[in-house]
């Protein structure tokens, strides 16, 4: 991906509305001129997460991350910079010039190709299911008008209709004049067995378009009319655009609410989703019928690390929920399963005992522990000694995963009093389990800001930040090399630099400028801080360049002195000489 011009990227940052698109993740307050929030990359119960509209920045006083909306996007969504501020771009209609050395990359031209054809195919099936008057498409859409699905939810989930016929997307895509090894790399097409030619990949069943994170179709699942039909779903195979286990079907609609409401609900399939967001559950997503991966696990993360699975009640959807837990786990999440009675699922129990029902289900949700216990005492008789050590092993097992060790003794003490073992003897049995396993990642370290910059250096960055006029001031007495402290250093280094091209840069460009998240967020954390606390302006430059002065003053005289001891011993007079001259003069300069 070629390199984005600069007056372009500014032109996305002061385009963009940073309260509206961080407003989509987490729901903010107004606070002052601010707004405050419950921080989306860690887990709190006070809103340390302050907006500052004015700046165009964030900045968290709990884990110490900010910056501005790109910076936002590239840590919510996990885009690289360049994908961030091209999904910005194309919110806003800001068009980006294409730099022709990588535009043409065969890789990532076969992606965007492939990117339009789904695009053209969902387009396809959702206006047949709108429009066309075949017969099996009436039946398709008796069935969803009959399951409680709206033409709004049509719509907004891009449910379409394969036509009852071999062909009728590959003539189409045709007509747009793209070749067949395209569409058949799309996955939209099956060769045909020792002829030539291909065939449509989806006939006569009600299509779900799978979106990703950005809504772009990466790929379909399809739905039978009849039993005659084969398999009753089949999916798109992996191409260079879709990979099974890393996509979640609806999310790409209820992201924003699984943000606000900091929990999401995890179902099976694409009916077992839409159902419940159609009765105004919003906060809601399909793993697209397999156990979670490492992958949809980490997607889900950026919006909220609280979990509630709610799988089928057979055997292959229990299954899948155990197969999840751990990873899970792994991934620090707050995991929570709810159940429902045997041949239910989220889309019937729903239909018929309505929302609240659902709610309440929700709420009453399993602790993990409860839930793999009775999962396991099903298969294991938990009152011999057999059924007990099985039971315990499981456990000790997924409890070891945990990092904190506050709950993992909770959980080993809530663990003895079910099974009605000794403490001690599960303690016991824990730490073989731990020894086997070895020790789990450590989670990451929140960014911290070095304690070697002195207050009067840290107010002096604030003024910097708050008017760069300040910066053209204080270059006629300090430099960048008088602040010991890496981080400001390297920040106010960046300031002298942007001060030589010109008099008015903004802190967007001193962001885009620091390539270091901890500079990034000592500039965002000082930009946060209420201007009042600065005082008055004139009076802390002045104090604060007056401190820098006498501590450059003190380490000068410290070197010199420790050079007049070493001509002393060397016995050389003409060096002594002129290394007193130099602290004499010095001595003068300081009174």
């Amino acid at each position: 991906m070629g390199l984005i011009p600069n007056d372009v990227i500014n032109q996305v940052i002061e385009r963009s509305d940073i309260v509206e698109i961080i407003g989509n993740y987490t729901a903010l307050k107004k606070a002052g001129r601010n707004f405050k929030a419950l921080c989306p990359f860690h887990h709190e119960k006070t809103s340390s997460f302050v907006v500052n509209p004015d700046k165009q920045i964030f900045h968290c006083f709990g884990c110490g991350v900010g910056g501005n909306v790109i910076g936002f996007l590239m840590r919510q969504e996990g885009f690289q910079f360049p994908e961030a501020v091209r999904f910005l771009a194309n919110k806003l209609g800001v068009v980006i010039p294409e730099d022709e050395s990588t535009a043409s990359s065969p890789s990532r031209q076969l992606r965007e190709e492939i990117l339009k054809i789904n695009a053209l195919a969902a387009a396809f099936f959702h206006e047949t299911l709108l429009s066309s008057r075949e017969p099996d498409v009436n039946i398709a859409r008796d069935y969803l008008k009959g399951r409680g699905v709206d033409l709004e939810t049509v719509k907004k989930f891009q449910l379409g209709m394969a036509p009852n016929e071999w062909d009728a997307l590959l003539k189409y895509l045709k007509s747009k004049g793209i070749s067949e090894e395209l569409i058949f790399k799309a996955g939209l097409t099956i060769a045909r067995e020792g002829k030539g030619g291909f065939y449509d990949r989806f006939r006569n069943r009600i299509v779900f378009s799978i979106l990703d994170i950005q809504s772009r179709c990466v790929a379909f699942g399809a739905r039978a009319m009849q039993d005659s039909d084969g398999a009753k779903y089949i999916n798109s195979p992996e191409t260079p655009v879709y990979t099974k286990g890393q996509h979640m079907f609806g999310l790409a609609v209820t992201k924003a609410a699984v943000g606000k409401l900091d929990r999401i609900i995890v179902v099976e399939g694409y009916m077992d989703m839409i159902m419940p967001y159609i009765h105004g559950v919003e906060n809601i997503a399909a793993s697209l019928g397999t156990a979670l991966t490492t992958d949809q696990i980490r997607l889900i993360r950026r919006y909220t690390p609280n979990v509630v699975m709610l799988f089928d009640t057979d055997t292959a959807g229990q299954s899948a929920i155990i197969r999840s837990l751990d990873l899970l786990i792994d991934e620090d999440m707050n995991v929570r399963v709810a159940t429902l009675a045997q041949d239910e699922d989220p889309d019937s129990f729903i239909r018929q005992l309505g929302v609240e029902a659902f709610n309440a289900r929700i709420d009453s949700a399993e602790s993990l522990l409860d839930f793999k216990f009775n999962w396991l005492a099903k298969q294991y008789d938990p009152v011999t000694v057999e059924g007990k050590s099985k039971i315990a092993q499981e456990l000790l097992s997924t409890i070891a995963r945990f990092r904190s060790e506050v709950a993992k003794y909770e959980l080993t003490k809530g663990l003895a009093q079910k099974l009605n073992i000794p403490e001690s003897v599960l303690l016991k049995q824990s730490t073989q389990v731990k020894n086997q396993q070895g020790s789990f990642k450590e989670p990451a370290v929140a960014i911290k800001v070095s304690a070697s910059a002195s207050a009067g250096q840290e107010l002096l960055l604030a003024l910097f930040l708050k008017d760069p006029a300040w910066v053209k001031a204080a270059r006629e007495s300090i430099s960048p090399q008088d602040f010991p402290d890496g981080v400001v250093r390297q920040v106010v280094d960046v300031m002298w630099s942007l001060a030589d091209a010109s008099d008015d840069w903004s802190t967007n460009d001193l962001l885009l400028h620091l390539n270091d998240e901890s500079a990034q967020s000592l500039v965002t954390r000082f930009i946060s801080v209420e201007e009042g606390k600065l005082g008055d302006a004139a009076l802390v430059f002045q104090d604060c360049i007056g401190k820098i002065q006498k501590e450059k003053q003190k380490i000068v005289r410290g070197q010199l002195l420790e050079a007049i001891r070493q001509a002393e011993t060397l016995k050389d007079t003409e060096k002594l000489d002129q290394l007193r001259e130099q602290f004499n003069q010095l001595l003068k300069t300081s009174c």
